[in-house]
């Protein structure tokens, strides 16, 4: 049933998700291929326009986050998202606070 899940959600190209970083914890890249059931990894482009992939294990893919779009940055009201993960909350924490010195965020 999972697979199932999986198919109806594909990521396009174009697509902007959310990638595991060691420095970071998440880095926003965008897909320059799109993801095909059985791939082994995802084609991207990072935010500094380097080019890199991301593994992925065909028979148990783990796709990556997908990006709110840049109008929903720095919301106050988390509920507005349209992916509510943990790297959507920490970006439009770390936006809200470092960008606007908004401190009050809330959900609900």
């Amino acid at each position: 049933m999972a697979a199932a899940c999986l198919v109806s959600v594909l990521p396009l190209q174009g697509s902007r998700v959310w990638i595991p970083d060691c420095l970071e914890v998440w880095k926003s890249a965008e897909l320059t291929r799109g993801y095909e059931e059985g791939d082994g990894f995802l084609h991207l482009r990072l935010e500094d326009g380097s080019e890199s992939t991301y593994p992925l294990d065909p028979q148990r893919p783990q796709l990556p986050f997908l990006r709110n779009p840049d109008y929903l940055s720095g919301e106050n009201d988390l509920v507005a998202l349209s992916y509510l993960h943990e790297p959507a909350v920490l970006h439009t924490l770390r936006a809200r606070f470092l960008e606007t010195n908004t401190i009050y965020t809330y959900c609900g």
